[in-house]
């Protein structure tokens, strides 16, 4: 079984460039919402993320939004204000939700790219679907438990091909 090791660690979503991307043979990008694209309390992300994700569409990349979240309301408010396809409670690492996102975008897991802020959901997940794995810092930092989950995640946190 891969371990949670990401390929990539960016500072956020917005370091992630179609150049990257296109090098990596990553036509799509598996995207999760509550501290990657913003934080849990916030209803949508900054405006330059938004503009992130417009540019990506733009430069021929699809996006998809695959989240743990349990409020269904909240992950379909965002990504029908985007136009994108997405899932709630996916239950990641599980595979099922990894499953079903490549049969709703049509591309295979090698050209699919998992972008999250933790190892042992977003990262462990990508690795063991066969997924490129980007890892971001979280946008959640103000959460009780951050620190203890960091701790936990440190012999994680590096790139690692």
């Amino acid at each position: 079984m891969p371990l949670p090791f990401p390929q990539h660690f960016l500072q956020d979503v917005t370091c992630i460039t179609p150049e990257l991307l296109r090098a990596c043979g990553v036509k799509g990008l598996l995207l999760d919402i509550d501290g990657t694209l913003m934080q849990t309390r916030d209803s949508m992300p900054a405006p330059r993320v938004l503009d992130w994700m417009d540019s990506l569409r733009r430069e021929g990349f699809l996006l998809y939004i695959l989240s743990n979240n349990k409020h269904q309301d909240r992950v379909k408010a965002f990504a029908d204000s985007q136009g994108i396809g997405w899932q709630y409670l996916a239950r990641k690492p599980r595979q099922k939700g990894f499953a079903r996102a490549f049969r709703e975008t049509g591309l295979a897991p090698r050209e699919l790219a998992v972008v999250g802020d933790q190892i042992f959901t977003d990262m462990w997940g990508a690795r063991r679907a066969g997924c490129r794995a980007i890892l971001v810092e979280s946008t959640d930092t103000y959460l009780w438990y951050f620190p203890f989950r960091r701790l936990a995640e440190l012999p994680f946190r590096r790139e690692k091909p």
